[in-house]
Parts: C-alpha cells; sequence; structure tokens
C-alpha cells in the first residue's frame, strides 16, 4: 500500500513495497538534508545553493546520487513537467490533494507551506501554494521512493517557483492569469543500506537534537 509524509519542504511519496524502516531512514535522511541546506542558503543569502549542500549531506550519511535532469523553465501545470509514470502521476496528485483538503493533515500542511515559503503569510496555511496577494518566492521537492531486492531508490523534483501578484491561485496549476516563474530540476538518489544501519541511531539523535525536527504523515493516501 502506498503512502506519503511530509518532511520539512519535501512531499516524500512511498510506494508499494518499501518497508517500514526504509520509509523511516528515507525521512530521517531527507529532513537532515533539507535542514542542513536551509541553514546554508540562510547564511549564504543563495537559494542556488540549496540543492548542493542537500546532496552534500545525503553523500555524507551514505546515500548516492546524481542530478538527472538540467533546471527547465516549467510550461503549464507542474505534474505534466514530471518525468514520472501515470500511476506515480496520480499518487503525487492525490497526496497533494490530501494535504490541501483533509482536515486531518492540517498540521501536516502547515509544516509544508511554512517549508516552502520564503516569507509565511496565514492567510497561505489553509491552502496548498494558494498565496493571498503579493509577491512570493520558496522551494520545494516532490519525491518518489521505491524499493527493488531490498535496494531503496528515490526520484526528487526540485521545483523553484516566483509569483508576482498572486490572489488565491495555485502554483501548481498557473494558468497564466499571474505572473509565475518555476524551474525544475530532477535527482535520483540511492541508499547504501549496509553502511546506513550503523549511523542509523546517530541520524535520529542528530534530529532530535535540533529541537525542531518535524515530519508529519498524509493520511488519505
Amino acid at each position: 500500500m502506498a503512502s506519503a509524509a511530509v518532511c520539512v519542504s519535501i512531499v516524500l511519496v512511498f510506494l508499494p513495497g518499501v518497508s517500514v524502516q526504509h520509509q523511516e531512514d528515507v525521512r530521517n535522511s531527507f529532513e537532515l538534508a533539507a535542514r542542513a541546506a536551509d541553514r546554508q542558503a540562510v547564511k549564504d543569502g543563495d537559494d542556488a545553493k540549496w540543492c548542493n549542500s542537500f546532496m552534500t549531506t545525503l553523500l555524507n550519511v551514505h546515500w548516492f546520487g546524481h542530478q538527472a535532469g538540467l533546471a527547465e523553465e516549467v510550461k503549464g501545470p507542474v505534474f505534466d513537467s514530471l518525468q514520472v509514470s501515470d500511476s506515480e502521476r496520480q499518487l503525487l496528485s492525490h497526496a497533494l490533494n490530501s494535504l490541501e483538503k483533509k482536515p486531518e493533515n492540517q498540521d501536516a500542511l502547515k509544516l509544508f507551506t511554512e517549508g516552502v515559503l520564503d516569507q509565511v503569510n496565514e492567510d497561505a496555511i489553509p491552502r496548498l501554494l494558494f498565496i493571498g496577494g503579493g509577491s512570493y518566492r520558496g522551494k520545494f521537492q516532490l519525491a518518489i521512493c521505491s524499493e527493488r531486492n531490498d535496494a531503496v531508490s528515490v526520484t526528487s523534483y526540485f521545483l523553484q517557483f516566483h509569483v508576482d501578484g498572486a490572489r488565491y491561485r495555485a502554483l501548481l496549476y498557473s494558468d497564466g492569469n499571474i505572473d509565475v516563474k518555476t524551474t525544475v530540476s530532477s535527482y535520483v538518489y540511492g541508499l547504501n543500506d549496509g553502511l546506513y544501519h550503523k549511523i542509523r541511531s546517530r541520524i535520529k539523535e542528530k534530529l532530535e537534537a535540533t529541537g525542531i525536527s518535524k515530519q508529519a504523515t498524509i493520511s488519505g493516501l
């Protein structure tokens, strides 16, 4: 059975067959990397370095990966730009719809929105990437995790957006009525499970030590 979770500004969709332990490993690794990248981006004032910092942290905790596609500007709906199967696209869409609309996902939605937007307008929280006016910028990832023969793989799409003059319109479904620029780049990651298990507990302790570690399951997938 498929499942989904929010880790900071990342929506993770786990395909059927991913073990509970590997789901935890992915969530913890990606949260650790995202928080490290956020700190570096604030320090440098350069969001362009975010992905490099994110990947560096993953490599340091025994993931391996590469950029699968150069950053491209999105034309039209974001989902149409993702190189995924129809069933994976449907799962991503279902996860985001559940995140936005189901009351039990309110905390997960707030966590995601606060992680995505550089500046959070409380009016934006109840709706998934619907902005209440003005200019906004932010970043997020849509990631799909699979497991085959005990090997974990994650394909992640990193999106950056800048919107000018939005008024309650979804960034994921730009209709041309507002000025939205979104770019997407894709990455593929794999986990060296033999090495990772030696530091699994240390990663959990490191996240707990930050005092801000938050993850949330998306219900209703």
